[in-house]
């Protein structure tokens, strides 16, 4: 199973979509996770611009106005669905692989960026994990650090005990980031930058 996962900062952009496509094209993906997309998925032609022609099926939580969305698409000569669940902050499709038979659940996260609703955020992914005994993947961007070296130039965050409190619960993997520190900047002159998309899997 190959996953992608990407925070694309709007898909109505052809430049953009363009280097989506070359990227999807370059490695092949069974399986994309898109978190701001900023727009609703709402037929096979929105996604002409980013994946072609190539058969798929997906699930989406549309935008609010021109802000948040996230997308969930699969192979669907790979993957069928089981079910699947929408909430204000993920998206989740249990999926069973047509080769093995096998189950999986897959979870995409957007999380928000303002401490007022984290809360929500963390009791809507506890949730999630209550329902769930199969493998895992969750991932996305959830807008927490785990550690203050994950944040550079800007104050560290309070609520990272909540993030620490939700992995040992479910006994999560985070999954390691190969030669990158930081997956966010603000790209400018002192920027700053932090570690906010990650991918974990469970022990199953």
């Amino acid at each position: 199973m190959k996953i992608i996962t990407w925070n694309v900062k709007g898909l109505g952009n052809q430049k953009k979509n363009l280097s989506i496509k070359d990227t999807f094209r370059k490695h092949n993906p069974d399986i994309i996770l898109l978190q701001e997309t900023k727009k609703a998925i709402s037929n096979r032609k929105c996604l002409l611009p980013f994946w072609g022609r190539q058969k798929c099926h997906w699930m989406d939580i549309p935008s609010r106005g021109a802000t948040r969305g996230i997308l969930i698409l699969w192979k669907c000569e790979l993957y069928e669905v089981v079910t699947s669940e929408y909430g204000i902050y993920s998206a989740s499709v249990k999926l069973r692989e047509k080769q093995t038979d096998n189950l999986c659940w897959i979870t995409c996260i957007y999380g928000p960026s303002t401490n007022s609703d984290k809360s929500v955020f963390w009791t809507e992914l506890n949730d999630s994990g209550n329902l769930i005994d199969e493998p895992w993947c969750i991932a996305g961007d959830f807008n927490e650090i785990l550690y203050s070296s994950e944040r550079r130039g800007s104050s560290t965050s309070l609520l990272q005990q909540n993030f620490h409190d939700w992995i040992s619960e479910f006994s999560l993997i985070d999954l390691p980031l190969p030669n990158l520190q930081f997956t966010w900047s603000n790209f400018r002159v002192n920027a700053f930058c932090s570690r906010l998309d990650r991918c974990f899997v469970n022990p199953e």
